[in-house]
């Protein structure tokens, strides 16, 4: 599958630390309330690391299988992407926990990233890549509840791969729940009472020492930061630090705030506004067809 424009990816739908991943000074992760995990349609679209390695294991041996089929060698691709990527609350919405061991995951990643490149691609012959992603004669398009337009070959064996591990229906489904979660997650962020939760809890980041506007800032300092960072091992340590600091910060204002529960309001009404008949149903396939390819891949 292609898009042509992506707010975040759809098909994704994506070392022991020593500069990051453990608290300073050997400080603890703090007791009591927790914030809140909240996303998009109840979560239907997230995923746990550990599910998402067994469904890409799965859908990479059907590929490898349909490959085989058809004369071609395909070598089944591990997954690269971390826990840590794959986790992370989409507002942005931390617990003292995560902040305390892993600050925003940002150095951590680096890090991680760093320690497992990612293989070299081969190149290979136009007939492969026909058998692999399809033609154009069966070429499918989609536009997205979020604007996006995605297209698929549904003859090539990525596509026929993804229908057997989840059920026919999954080449269109999938997108059109991921890009329905976009949609609500987008339409939370313009919501005036959202954006007053945001300004309460920047206030509080200022107090504490951490300017910043909107939930992103932290993070997008951090990785301008690392660019510099990233040749410097004394750097790279010092902005670990910083950003476990400036994390916990942020982490601690969401609670005293109430900013977790802010946005589950929000997303309520916005689902309820937003959210069409055809939509849920969309989503109910969605997640009734993941369920399945799980426990087919757990078996």
């Amino acid at each position: 599958m292609t898009t042509t424009t992506a707010r975040r990816t759809l098909l994704a739908v994506l070392l022991v630390l020593t500069a990051a991943g453990c608290s300073p000074g050997g400080e603890q992760p703090a007791r009591g309330p927790v914030a809140l995990d909240v996303r998009p349609l109840s979560g239907a679209t997230a995923s746990t690391h550990a599910d998402a390695v067994r469904l890409h294991d799965r859908e990479e041996r059907a590929v490898a299988a349909c490959m085989s089929a058809r004369g071609q060698t395909y070598t089944a691709q591990p997954r690269t992407a971390s826990a840590r990527g794959e986790e992370t609350n989409p507002y942005g919405l931390l617990t003292v926990r995560k902040a305390t061991q892993d600050g925003y995951g940002i150095v951590g990643e680096y890090l991680y990233q760093r320690s497992t490149p990612v293989p070299a691609s081969e190149p290979h012959p136009a007939s492969w890549q026909r058998a692999l992603t399809g033609t154009p004669a069966h070429r499918v398009s989609l536009r997205l509840a979020d604007g996006v337009n995605l297209a698929y070959s549904s003859d090539g064996c990525v596509a026929r791969a993804r229908a057997e591990v989840y059920g026919a229906d999954w080449n269109t489904v999938e997108p059109l729940a991921v890009g329905l979660a976009n949609r609500v997650l987008g339409a939370v962020e313009k919501d005036a009472d959202y954006r007053a939760a945001v300004r309460s809890w920047s206030s509080c980041m200022t107090e504490a020492g951490h300017p910043a506007t909107d939930l992103q800032a932290p993070r997008k300092a951090v990785e301008s930061r690392l660019r510099k960072a990233a040749s410097d091992e004394r750097a790279l340590r010092a902005l670990g630090n910083d950003e476990l600091r400036t994390a916990r910060a942020d982490a601690e204002c969401q609670l005293d705030t109430g900013l977790s529960e802010a946005v589950r309001d929000v997303q309520r009404a916005v689902e309820k506004r937003l959210l069409t008949a055809v939509d849920r149903k969309t989503v109910a396939r969605y997640v009734t067809d993941r369920h399945r390819a799980l426990a087919a891949a757990t078996a």
